[in-house]
């Protein structure tokens, strides 16, 4: 099943058990948006051990249009708060993660100094 990279770098450790519930993966842009209060998250799926359940995993890929500019929604942000994100583009996104390692962190390029 699905494991996702605990804070601080742990193992990666498979959500809890619930057959009520929807795994999300909100992904980087999202975390732009919300000036990093969702996060995005180091994750990957295993296949279940012989014996267990499977379950079904749907992945979609989607995004703006590549002129799309992405940046902290002024409206999610508290009076005072600091971007913690350049403005760029879908395009530039996309660039820059052809161009990183699977596993890297993406949004390095498109962060601002503290």
């Amino acid at each position: 099943g699905a494991r996702a990279l605990a804070r601080g770098g742990r193992a990666l450790a498979p959500p809890l058990p619930d057959t009520d519930s929807l795994f999300v993966n909100v992904g980087d842009s999202l975390q732009v948006l919300t000036n990093g209060r969702f996060r995005s998250v180091k994750h990957r799926v295993v296949a279940p051990a012989e014996g267990q359940q499977s379950r079904l995993s749907v992945i979609y890929f989607g995004g703006p249009a590549p002129t799309q500019r992405i940046a902290p929604l002024p409206e999610l942000m508290r009076e005072g708060e600091q971007s913690l994100y350049r403005e760029f583009t879908w395009a530039e996104y996309k660039k820059a993660a052809y161009k990183s390692r699977l596993g890297d962190h993406r949004l390095g390029p498109f962060e601002l100094p503290a």
